[in-house]
């Protein structure tokens, strides 16, 4: 097996199993209440831990990997996340599971930040193109399919093995990896960017921090109007230290060429509109509907069948039309689809969802390979792993941001609704407020069972409209930032990547790169 090919196959794996990682365990989450006793809530930190740890320090991992070698990092990255997943799937206790979801957004970030500008460094002109398709594809599939793999291994052998089965695919890409990856790095790199660093982790924490913790604490609350205006001070202070950095963490001078900004903020707006309404249908399935975990997975699986045969045809795509061309429309697609989830009927099933999540899902398969091929190769071979770490940042706080975002859309629709219909429900008019941030969250059932007797009935119809009309609510959204993603694109980028445009602008510095 050749360098290349092996390069690919173990960046496309654990790519795989990264987001895949994300939505697995939301819908183990159940199954873990049942054997730790600990509250909604808490439990919460299976999944706000790992995202949290991930998207703080995937910077810091395209910094490092530039300085002391995008392999090393990789590998180092990919040791730690087989090492937590397995203490996860073992975890004795509720803190020993969350100490290793931790552990594996930690290796994780080192993983993600990396394998793009492993690639980079393997494959040029359109044989590049076709390998970020395969990227492209792999990363989409693993988002895609976390509801359906979680729920087959919950529903077959507990929710333990939904972190288990990570380790055997570890092991395989660490040894495949060792063996044959090439290592590269940064000749001008002489040393890390610790003050940017801290700057840049600490505003990016404290934002996903707030954004997912928002929607049960309300977006009023004192802390987290604390810890937003906390990130906002952070990142303020970041721009001036970078722009006298004459090696920085992040090249800020490369947002003034309009292409970059255009490709950057596609994955941004793909995170918000795609994944962040992804994550929150399987709630829907399962706490509306009454879906078991296997069956909410393999009602989403038409969002993520499309992702099979659309990232190589975005490759084919990419050679016959212009590159602002195709991001545009997959995010019109997005859109589309989103427009279609909003406006089926209340209370459908997941055949009322197909049509929606299958253009959706084409929309999304068409562009996750193109958009980080466009970004990346304005950038210079010897900043890759900052240019891997930037468009892995914004794919990551872009989720946190759509979930966070759509959960703030949730609660404000449940809590109008709910106030309609429960409001009047003897006992409840005074925490109706709480309950309505309890079932935006999908926690039906938890919530109607803490309400009196005599009116838990009602109360559960009620909630299973509320989060039906908010989940209608949060695919206009959704719809809206798609459409305005793809005039963003059509906008902003004016060239397509090819090797001649890269060679150009790695034949100048940095701060030579004009709008």
């Amino acid at each position: 097996m050749n360098h290349a090919l092996a390069t690919l196959i173990v960046s496309s794996v654990t790519t795989f199993l990264l987001p895949l990682d994300y939505t697995v365990a939301s819908v183990a989450l159940r199954d873990i209440h049942r054997d730790f006793s600990v509250s909604f809530s808490d439990q919460q930190w299976v999944i706000n831990g790992y995202t949290m740890a991930f998207a703080a320090l995937l910077m810091a991992g395209g910094g490092l990997a530039d300085l002391f070698g995008r392999r090393k990092v990789f590998l180092s990255g990919l040791a730690v996340f087989t090492a937590a997943s397995l203490l996860a799937g073992l975890a004795p206790a509720m803190l020993w599971l969350n100490v290793a979801r931790v552990a594996q957004g930690i290796g994780a970030a080192g993983m993600f930040s990396s394998s793009l500008a492993l690639l980079i460094q393997e494959f040029t002109g359109p044989r590049r193109v076709h390998a970020f398709a395969v990227f492209g594809v792999a990363s989409g599939l693993g988002a895609s399919l976390g509801p359906f793999i979680g729920g087959l291994a919950v529903d077959l052998g507990g929710w333990r093995w939904a972190f288990l089965l990570n380790v055997p695919f570890g092991i395989a890409m660490l040894v495949l990896g060792l063996l044959r990856t090439r290592e590269s790095k940064d000749p001008d790199a002489t040393r890390l960017d610790l003050k940017g660093l801290m700057l840049f982790s600490g505003a990016v924490l404290l934002a996903v921090y707030s954004l997912v913790m928002a929607p049960q604490m309300g977006w009023t609350s004192p802390t987290i109007v604390s810890t937003l205006a906390a990130a906002a001070v952070l990142a303020i202070a970041f721009v001036p230290v970078e722009l006298r950095r004459s090696y920085p963490l992040i090249e800020l001078r490369l947002f003034t060429d309009r292409t970059f900004l255009g490709a950057s903020l596609a994955p941004l707006v793909l995170s918000i509109a795609f994944w962040g309404l992804f994550l929150y249908t399987p709630l829907y399935f399962q706490g509306v509907l009454g879906y078991s975990p296997l069956q909410a997975g393999m009602a989403m699986l038409p969002f993520a069948v499309p992702l099979f045969g659309a990232g190589p045809l975005g490759a084919r795509l990419a050679g016959r039309i212009s590159s602002r061309a195709l991001l545009a429309i997959g995010q019109l697609l997005v859109a589309i689809g989103a427009a279609l989830l909003a406006f089926a009927p209340l209370y459908s099933g997941w055949t009322g969802y197909a049509a929606g999540g299958l253009i959706s899902g084409l929309g999304t398969g068409l562009i996750n390979g193109e958009m980080s091929n466009v970004a990346i190769s304005i950038v210079p071979v010897s900043r890759s792993g900052m240019a891997s770490g930037i468009n892995s940042t914004m794919r990551i706080v872009g989720m946190t941001a759509g979930f966070g975002g759509i959960g703030a859309v949730q609660v404000v629709a449940v809590s109008h609704d709910l106030t309609s219909r429960a409001g009047r429900l003897h006992g409840l008019h005074r925490n109706l407020s709480a309950l309505a941030t309890d079932v935006a969250t999908g926690n039906i059932n938890g919530t109607a069972a803490s309400v009196p007797t005599p009116v838990r009935g009602a109360f559960h119809a009620a909630a299973n409209h509320a989060f039906a009309t908010g989940m209608r609510a949060a695919f206009l959204v959704g719809m809206c930032v798609a459409l305005l993603g793809a005039a963003a694109s059509f906008t902003l980028i004016r060239q397509p990547p090819s090797d001649t445009a890269s060679d150009a602008v790695r034949t100048q510095p940095l701060s030579g790169v004009q709008a």
